[in-house]
C-alpha cells in the first residue's frame, strides 16, 4: 500500500495586536523581540500627530504627521482605524497592512484597546496581547521616571489607564512585564504557539 501523502501549505500571516498601559514597557518588549526572534514579521508603524520625543525616529517609531495631514487621510479612506489619545491623533494607515500582506509577513500592531477593538472587527482572527507591569507601584515608578510629562499629563495617563483596565479581559493574552528579556520571550512563545494552531495551518490530503 502506498503511504498517504499530504502537503502543508505556508501558514497565513499572523496579526498580533500589542497593547498595554502607558509606561508598561511595551515598546521595549517589542524592540527586544526584534532582537531575539527569527520570525519574519512586519512591525506596523502607526501615524501620530504628537511631537517626536528624544531618540524617536520618524518612519520607525511612528509616522509623525501634522493634524491636517491626518484628517486628510481619514477623509480619503487611508486609515484602517484611528482614535484621539491625550489630545493627539493616532491611526493605522492602510498601506502598512497592505505592504505586510503582500510580502506574506506576520504583522505586529501597537494599539490601545480602542484600536484593538476596531482591528478585531475587521480581522477577527487577530491575536491581542495586553502588557502590564507586575504591580501598580512599579508602574507608577516607571511613569514618574520618564520625566517627559508634566504633572497634568501624568494624571491624564493615570486616568486613562484606569479606563483601559476595565477592558483588559477582552484581550486574548495578558503579559506581565517584570523583566524585559523574560517578557520578550513570553511574547515570542505566544507567537510560536499561534503559528501552530490548526486554524493557521492548512494540511492538504489528496483523495485516494
Amino acid at each position: 500500500m502506498e503511504a498517504s501523502k499530504y502537503v502543508i501549505e505556508d501558514p497565513k500571516p499572523l496579526i498580533l495586536i500589542i497593547s498595554g498601559l502607558s509606561g508598561s514597557g511595551k515598546d521595549s518588549v517589542i524592540n527586544r523581540l526584534k532582537e531575539i526572534s527569527t520570525v519574519d514579521f512586519h512591525f506596523v508603524v502607526t501615524c501620530n500627530t504628537r511631537k517626536k520625543r528624544e531618540g524617536e525616529i520618524d518612519g520607525k517609531d511612528y509616522h509623525f504627521i501634522t493634524r491636517e495631514k491626518f484628517i486628510s487621510m481619514i477623509k480619503n479612506g487611508e486609515m484602517l482605524e484611528h482614535s484621539e489619545v491625550y489630545d493627539d491623533l493616532k491611526g493605522v494607515p492602510k498601506f502598512e497592512i497592505e505592504k505586510a500582506i503582500e510580502h506574506g509577513k506576520d504583522i505586529i500592531l501597537r494599539l490601545d484597546y480602542q484600536g484593538m477593538r476596531k482591528i478585531k472587527a475587521v480581522y477577527p482572527e487577530a491575536v491581542s496581547i495586553f502588557i502590564i507591569p507586575p504591580d501598580s507601584e512599579a508602574w507608577l515608578k516607571r511613569l514618574r521616571a520618564r520625566n517627559s510629562d508634566s504633572e497634568e499629563s501624568l494624571q491624564l495617563r493615570i486616568k486613562t489607564a484606569v479606563e483601559e483596565l476595565k477592558y483588559i479581559s477582552e484581550f486574548d493574552y495578558i503579559l506581565v512585564n517584570d523583566e524585559i528579556d523574560h517578557a520578550a520571550m513570553d511574547l515570542l512563545t505566544i507567537l510560536r504557539a499561534e503559528h501552530m494552531r490548526s486554524t493557521n495551518k492548512n494540511v492538504i490530503v489528496p483523495e485516494s
